[in-house]
């Protein structure tokens, strides 16, 4: 517990700036608190994701990064209170006073509430008997899988879908919880860069299991390709007005237009064409930087998703932003003392 308080004293001081923020008279309302939400619970939740699912199917890569991703736990209860700052704020979503059975206030931050309460306790549990070794952690790791798929597909639906209500896409489920896992093995990444560049021991087993990683991050690249081709592709071959509205919204000014090539850019086209070359998958700086690049790809759609629709107050969000990001580094930083026990489970 003493090795924790710093961490959780961080933590705690960081969500109160982030409440205070958010509840002051420039704390810019919905739009950026929801482009920051959006963006580190796909990281902090991806992460522990892609250590449960390497668990199920035994993969060995992960041993090397495994105890930083499960660190990352912390930080879901942190996003689950600093969800409760979007209450007041749910005004702003166009089905708000239609009084829908589905899409009503007290509704909308019961189900999401639940769902992020109990994607941290499953958390919790995987990483207790993921650090212990025992035999509960693979069963421990389908329950956590299968509510952090639930939990990403009510951010898609409600927190990003529903801000452009009655507009819908079914794929938009699958679409952010396999960006989430995109996300973690991209945090994953940046990992393996930094510990490749720091540590002297056992540095061919761990550049092995780097090299691991970075194939998938390849084969992440092109799924994320093809699902955003998939659901961008059913919408214009239909060209209805109440389908089509949502990409004109994202394409019809200069501004958005170039947004959105540059997280296609950042999150296919750059990470395949940088990782078709053998050089680069065995070079952890050129593998750290295109994780990186990836993950400004997924901050620059999510603010392409909620800038539309929403005010977003700059210096607000960047505050907002960059308090979290410490509480991320913090969370990833202060179990370094149990890690190396932790990597030989």
């Amino acid at each position: 517990m003493k090795q924790d308080g710093p961490a959780l004293l961080i933590a705690a001081g960081g969500g109160l700036a982030i409440a205070l923020l958010a509840l002051s008279p420039i704390g810019g309302g919905l739009g950026s608190m929801l482009v920051v939400l959006c963006f580190w619970i796909a990281l902090a939740q991806g992460g522990i994701a892609v250590a449960a699912t390497c668990d199920l199917v035994n993969a060995r890569w992960i041993a090397s990064v495994k105890p930083r991703l499960l660190a990352l736990t912390p930080l879901l209860l942190l996003l689950t209170i600093l969800f409760l700052l979007l209450w007041p704020e749910l005004q702003h979503y166009p089905w708000n006073g239609m009084g829908g059975r589905y899409l009503n206030t007290d509704f909308f931050m019961g189900r999401n509430l639940v769902a992020l309460l109990l994607t941290y306790a499953a958390a919790l549990a995987y990483v207790s008997a993921a650090l212990r070794g025992t035999a509960q952690r693979q069963k421990a790791a389908v329950i956590y899988l299968f509510l952090f798929v639930i939990c990403q597909s009510l951010v898609a639906f409600d927190w990003v879908m529903s801000l452009e209500y009655p507009w819908y896409s079914s794929m938009f489920g699958i679409y952010f919880f396999i960006e989430s896992l995109y996300a973690g093995l991209a945090v994953a990444g940046l990992l393996f860069w930094w510990r490749l560049r720091t540590a002297d021991r056992e540095q061919g087993q761990v550049r092995e299991h780097f090299r691991d990683l970075a194939t998938l991050i390849f084969g992440f690249s092109i799924l994320w390709g093809g699902l955003f081709f998939a659901q961008y592709v059913v919408i214009w071959y239909g060209n209805l007005p109440e389908e089509t509205g949502f990409i004109v919204r994202r394409t019809s000014s200069s501004t958005y237009l170039q947004m959105a090539w540059l997280f296609l850019g950042c999150n296919f086209l750059i990470p395949f064409l940088g990782l078709l070359s053998a050089r680069v998958k065995n070079s952890p700086a050129l593998v750290g930087a295109i994780s990186l690049v990836i993950l400004v790809g997924l901050l620059i759609e999510r603010l392409l998703y909620i800038l539309p629709v929403l005010a977003i107050s700059p210096l607000t969000a960047l505050a907002q932003f960059s308090l979290l990001g410490l509480a991320f580094v913090v969370a990833l930083r202060h179990r370094s003392a149990t890690g190396d026990r932790a990597e030989e489970l």
